[in-house]
């Protein structure tokens, strides 16, 4: 049973910051609906979404105001009767924290990461008191510069975001290319994509079948062509299917298909995102040896999947926001999953990722630390990863602005 649950950030809640009564540490937040860490037992939870919901669209500057507790479905529903829209993710779950800690998109290519479209941040810092910071110029202070780069990808561990200002972007008609696919086909699909124009992304999800969906923002000379050559080397595909979409708020779902089963359990999960540069000639030895590992998964639910960045995304400098793995061009993704109070299940599925993530090691040598894993033993290395020569001054930012350790420790 958890400790308790704050579910408004305001003076009260600021004098329990300041003055440490939250115990045990740390505080855990819930923004949205996929964070396997917002409760624990024993632990206290600051739930933001019933107090800060606010959504106020700006029609002159065609930005947007966001309270803490609002999720990507409701920004792209808001956005949508504006003819507006934002680079949300694959699903409409997440909370802010999805922009937080980077934000990738299958728009990422073409508009960039979602805390690439950050104006403004609202919040409290860990010590109890409020900020309010802009997105700095070049004339700001430098104190002003690391700050935001510290909120922007890295902000849960030093401050509570509460609002949010961002830019939005027009609404744009979407094409998803969806496919059952053979492991050789998505070696071909990885090679194609790697040259891609930046208004195509490729997405793919490996269970106990290869499923790859294709994302296009716009209908052009390039697009077409790319999208034709991959539908030439996917002959015979009888599960082709082409979809047309107003905005990703009506996209397909991208999720691991399972075969039906007659009796459903609850699942516990736990992922780990990795970064990688273009595969190009190592493409066929990662999933050759991809195959091995998904054919000795434990759990039907253990799944490999990928989305690809590049574009617009990596023309931004390493050292302007916490994500620093700019040059990336893969986000892989491992899941372990096991059944609910199966503990030696979750030990079995624990081994596989690490297993795993050891291979791929190699190939994808950045972390993107958009889940919290203080509780497993590989929170440290995958913090060093995700963060490298930029670690030292997020922990100096987390021992002025968070000194007793209230938020999640880096």
């Amino acid at each position: 049973m958890i400790a308790g649950v704050f579910e408004e950030v305001n003076a009260e809640f600021k004098e329990f910051l300041k003055k440490g009564e939250i115990a045990p540490k740390p505080l855990m937040v819930c923004s949205g609906g996929t964070s396997s860490r917002c409760a624990a037992s024993g632990y206290w939870t600051l739930d933001l979404r019933k107090k800060h919901q606010q959504i106020e669209f700006d029609h002159k500057n065609k930005t947007v105001e966001i309270g803490g507790g609002i999720n990507m479905a409701s920004l792209l529903n808001k956005l949508s009767k504006n003819n507006r829209s934002f680079p949300t993710g694959l699903s409409g779950l997440p909370g802010v924290g999805y922009i937080l800690t980077g934000g990738i998109s299958p728009l990422s290519r073409s508009q960039g990461l979602g805390i690439d479209q950050i104006l403004r941040i609202e919040g409290v810092w860990g010590k109890g008191e409020y900020f309010k910071i802009s997105k700095p110029t070049i004339s700001s202070r430098s104190k002003d510069h690391l700050l935001w780069r510290g909120l922007c990808g890295a902000a849960p561990f030093f401050g509570i975001v509460t609002k949010l200002m961002l830019k939005t972007q027009p609404l744009t008609r979407l094409t998803v290319w969806e496919a059952s696919i053979r492991k050789e086909q998505l070696i071909e699909a990885i090679h194609q994509a790697e040259v891609w124009p930046n208004s195509l992304s490729l997405q793919w999800i490996w269970g106990y079948k290869v499923n790859i969906y294709v994302v296009t923002a716009n209908d052009n000379k390039l697009t077409n062509v790319a999208l034709k050559k991959l539908q030439k080397d996917f002959p015979g595909s009888e599960s082709l299917q082409i979809s047309e979409a107003s905005s990703l708020k009506d996209i397909p779902s991208f999720t691991l298909q399972v075969p039906d089963k007659k009796i459903q359990v609850k699942i516990h999960s736990e992922v780990v995102s990795l970064l990688a540069p273009p595969w190009a000639e190592s493409g066929p030895q990662i999933i050759n040896c991809l195959a091995n590992l998904l054919s000795k998964r434990p759990n039907e639910n253990c799944y490999i999947a990928a989305q690809q960045l590049g574009g617009i995304s990596s023309q931004i400098s390493r050292t302007k926001t916490s994500f620093i793995h700019r040059k990336a061009i893969w986000k892989i993704w491992i899941t372990a999953s096991w059944c609910a109070e199966d503990l030696k299940g979750r030990e079995e599925s624990l081994s596989w990722l690490k297993e795993v993530w050891i291979f791929l090691e190699p190939h994808c040598p950045g972390v993107h630390l958009a889940q919290m894993h203080q509780h497993l033993s590989w929170h440290k290395k995958e913090t060093k990863k995700a963060f490298e020569e930029w670690l030292p001054g997020l922990q100096d930012l987390k021992s002025k602005y968070d000194p007793q350790g209230i938020l999640p420790r880096l």
